[in-house]
């Protein structure tokens, strides 16, 4: 037969029990409203974060998208210059593209376009002009990277013989108004605009005369040169 004090002692543990459920609930419920605190500020954390996301890839974007203009505007000019044919135009496509969840280096494409019998046409960049277009296109687009793409660092660029497949005077009728000629003038032009340096090695006197300092090395093979030097004014930069 169970005793009034035992039956007490049964009670009394049983409303121990109930009071710990009722404090873990309550413990259980306070965590339930810290953890839904914290997931509406992670909330709006992503979504701060989603925004500057969006605004430096819109930046990026449209730095990218000057970029892009600078180099077409620059290389135009000097097709145009080179060329002189006013409708030449220089293109850069640059895509981004992925292999499922893996992103590929992105893409740089090339084209030329110019008016034929009233008509823009694609030109094929090695062969138009006799092959001379992507001689320019070439020495260009070194020039045009530098200036852009050396940031704080002052551009120099060194070019050995860029030209030298490209006719002096084709189309032209002589070497004075050349092909040669026409693109020292734009080079000079670009030096002085950009602010960049050049160090050009050649054999064509058209360059020396529009550089600013001059070395002329005389001499057969097997013999050490003579050099002398040829400075315009005094400089900082240039060619």
């Amino acid at each position: 037969m169970t005793t009034l004090d035992e039956i007490k002692a049964l009670v009394d543990s049983k409303n121990n029990a109930v009071q710990q459920r009722v404090g873990e609930k309550r413990a259980l419920e306070r965590r339930m409203v810290e953890l839904d605190t914290e997931v509406q500020d992670l909330s709006a954390s992503i979504l701060s974060i989603e925004k500057a996301v969006w605004v430096l890839q819109g930046y990026a974007d449209q730095q990218q998208k000057e970029v892009i203009e600078k180099v077409e505007s620059v290389i135009t000019s000097g097709l145009q210059a080179v060329f002189k044919n006013d409708t030449l135009e220089f293109k850069l496509y640059y895509s981004e593209t992925k292999s499922g969840a893996k992103k590929k280096a992105p893409e740089i494409t090339m084209a030329v376009f110019y008016e034929c019998d009233g008509e823009q046409v694609k030109g094929d960049i090695k062969n138009s002009f006799g092959g001379g277009l992507s001689v320019v296109v070439a020495t260009l687009l070194r020039i045009v990277f530098v200036m852009y793409l050396s940031g704080k660092v002052r551009p120099i660029l060194f070019l050995d013989e860029p030209l030298r497949d490209l006719s002096p005077s084709y189309g032209a009728g002589n070497d004075t108004d050349g092909y040669r000629s026409r693109m020292a003038e734009f080079l000079r032009t670009l030096v002085d605009d950009a602010g960049i340096q050049v160090c050009l090695v050649s054999h064509e006197p058209d360059y020396s005369e529009i550089s600013d300092v001059d070395y002329r090395f005389y001499g057969g093979i097997g013999s050490v040169p003579t050099v002398k030097k040829k400075t315009k004014d005094s400089i900082d930069g240039g060619m």
